[in-house]
């Protein structure tokens, strides 16, 4: 989760309570550039104001529902002065924002629709909603609640580069697998790079016809370090399944992945294998091994579970859920 620190400015004589400026309530807008302040006059409220956003933006991000909370602190800030606070984050901090309190996630829900359609874009850019949205807040809130791993959403938002120089056999290599994926992309089964270095993917997975999966479509990262195609790249699911070779972190259990990799396996080959992995689970070796049991004593419980967990997380491009 990322630290938010922030620094607010207030003029002298502005007690907070005269009405706010038009601009607030016409539309967002984020900062040209800082305005420097008097800090000896600031230092004071803007270390409170910091501190406490601070620890509410990581108390969020361990909640997918937003928190009320009565305090005089949150009903004596004016509007303006929050939206103020919040032109000076990016989209990621704004959702953890919008899930402190009710009334943040109401003030930002009404100045800045635009800004969470463009979020859903940037974080989940393989989401094809099959009915219009009206309301993208709530889509990117269920997207995060079906979700298995923060940290890996995190990345994917921030993409961050890896330190060390690309070669050229893996940029032939990856241009080479690009091409494919578009050109003809195995069945059930798409995955785009985020970044140029073709260091960040996300790629998605139907759930097999027949299996309790079916019906879901699954979210997938996928970290490519540069010594690819020698090394193996790094695959998790976003979205949460109930699976026994699949954690409940998202991580996979597949030997390709792990200890068997060969120069000859693609990104298209392993999804392949992971989306064979979903209708013929292997028990002797697995990350949940009480999954593992309950598929081989109780399969009817086992499919029951796991279709409601893909009806409950892997189905967002059919079904809005509550913010």
């Amino acid at each position: 989760m990322p630290i938010i620190l922030l620094t607010v400015g207030v003029e002298d004589g502005d007690s907070g309570n005269d009405e706010p400026a038009e601009i607030f309530y016409n539309g967002f807008q984020r900062p040209v550039q800082d305005v420097p302040l008097d800090a000896r006059e600031q230092a004071a409220p803007s270390q409170d104001l910091a501190r406490r956003i601070q620890l509410l933006s990581e108390l969020s991000a361990i909640r997918s529902e937003p928190f009320d909370d009565d305090s005089d602190y949150f009903q004596e800030l004016p509007p303006e002065v929050l939206l103020t606070v919040f032109s000076y984050l990016d989209d990621f901090s704004l959702w953890c924002v919008s899930k402190v309190c009710t009334r943040w996630n109401q003030l930002l829900r009404s100045h800045i629709p635009q800004t969470w359609r463009r979020f859903v874009v940037n974080c989940w850019p393989l989401y094809q909603p099959l009915k219009p949205v009206d309301d993208w807040l709530s889509v990117s809130s269920a997207l995060f609640a079906s979700s298995s791993c923060l940290l890996c959403i995190r990345r994917m938002y921030y993409r961050p580069h890896a330190e060390c120089q690309e070669n050229s056999w893996r940029r032939r290599r990856l241009r080479h697998e690009v091409k494919n994926l578009k050109t003809d992309p195995p069945e059930g089964i798409r995955a785009i790079s985020l970044d140029n270095h073709w260091c960040h993917w996300q790629a998605t997975i139907l759930g097999p016809a027949g299996s309790p999966f079916e019906g879901g479509k699954f979210f997938l990262y996928i970290q490519i370090p540069y010594g690819y195609p020698m090394t193996p790249p790094v695959v998790r699911f976003l979205t949460k399944i109930f699976h026994p070779n699949i954690s409940r972190h998202g991580d996979i259990g597949i030997d390709s992945l792990h200890y068997n990799w060969s120069l000859a396996l693609t990104i298209a080959k392993v999804l392949i294998s992971i989306q064979s992995l979903l209708t013929d689970p292997f028990c002797d070796v697995c990350m949940e091994p009480d999954i593992a049991r309950l598929y081989n004593n109780d399969r009817q419980t086992y499919n029951t579970i796991a279709r409601y967990w893909t009806h409950r997380f892997a189905m967002n491009d059919i079904l809005t859920w509550p913010n």
